[in-house]
């Protein structure tokens, strides 16, 4: 029932975009922690209940409160002292957002790469997966719709759609794992309460063919508060454009391209429920320039800054507020 379970957690984290370590979201190994915390209070449990239990549990879990299998902070007999996860004398324990500890000695939290934007995100699809159960067991809905999309591309009005290019396969597999590994500074820079800015990464990439290019793109829908008038992008973007452009092994045929994309122009290949790997569609390309963020030719349409809110159209951006482009990269 415990494997079961598990892998059902696991498929719906992938389906809703919500599995990857790298990327501040949760990977194997925290999943299986939050699934093993249920099944030690329900041993008996069939899957079905245990899969109710779960995201019931975590969608009123108060998090930074720890999930912990066992609370062993004495090393063995024969072991070394060695430090553990202890927010009390460890400040940056004391900062971990999501804490979700290992059982075994030295304890350590497995999730400590989880940001605001990826709880956020954690958070809202836990509780839309409870109200989902509830609706599952009292026979309005059918157990598939656990495992449908979620929606993502029809909740928000804005998208950044970063896309990472490589000439040839050769060239594109180190740079889309050096860029991929350090989406979290683009995530954590879009993030900004002082501008009404707030980030929802989406934990899942889109493999496509541009003009024989290997392209993969990762999307992250803004959201702005009330009070937001006018935003510039540049100084939220522009740490991680900085480390991906200062890479000592990027050549010639590496290029990363930023594109605001309102919601009625994504391209078709992130509505398709299979996504596979496609030929791109000429009116899905966007941008061509290297490493730079570019302005769509559309007013921004401003939203609060609740997930599944309405979009409210009495605040619009101007288009001098993303006219500057950021500087083109520089190829060591």
């Amino acid at each position: 029932n415990f494997r079961l379970t598990l892998r059902a957690v696991k498929e719906w984290a992938r389906v809703h975009g919500l599995y990857s370590n790298v990327l501040g979201f949760l990977g194997g190994v925290n999943w299986a922690i939050l699934v093993c915390w249920v099944f030690k209070r329900n041993l008996n449990a069939p899957a079905s209940k245990l899969l109710h239990l779960f995201f019931r549990t975590f969608a009123n879990w108060k998090w930074p409160s720890p999930v912990r299998l066992s609370n062993q902070q004495r090393p063995p007999d024969g072991v070394n002292h060695l430090s553990t996860w202890n927010p009390r004398e460890n400040f940056r324990d004391a900062k971990h957002l999501m804490p979700i500890i290992t059982p075994c000695y030295p304890s350590m939290n497995s999730s400590y790469n989880v940001g605001e934007p990826q709880l956020r995100r954690i958070r809202d699809e836990f509780w839309y997966a409870s109200k989902l159960m509830d609706k599952v067991y009292s026979g309005k809905e059918k157990w598939n719709a656990l495992f449908e999309s979620n929606g993502f591309f029809d909740q928000h009005q804005n998208y950044l759609q970063v896309k990472i290019k490589g000439s040839n396969e050769g060239l594109f597999l180190p740079w889309f794992g050096f860029c991929e590994s350090r989406l979290r500074i683009l995530i954590a820079g879009l993030e900004s309460p002082a501008t009404g800015v707030q980030a929802y990464p989406y934990a899942k990439f889109f493999h496509t063919r541009e003009d024989g290019d290997y392209v993969a793109s990762f999307f992250i829908a803004l959201r702005f508060s009330n009070d937001a008038r006018q935003v510039k992008f540049e100084p939220l973007v522009s740490e991680y454009l900085h480390t991906v452009n200062s890479w000592n092994d990027r050549v010639s045929g590496m290029d990363l391209t930023m594109n605001l994309v309102q919601q009625n122009r994504l391209p078709s290949f992130v509505f398709s429920a299979s996504m596979p790997n496609v030929e791109a569609n000429k009116n899905d390309v966007y941008n061509t320039n290297d490493a730079t963020l570019n302005q769509r030719d559309a007013d921004i349409m401003t939203n609060k800054a609740n997930l599944g809110c309405r979009a409210r159209s009495d605040v619009q951006s101007s288009s001098t507020d993303f006219a500057s482009p950021l500087k083109k990269a520089k190829l060591t």
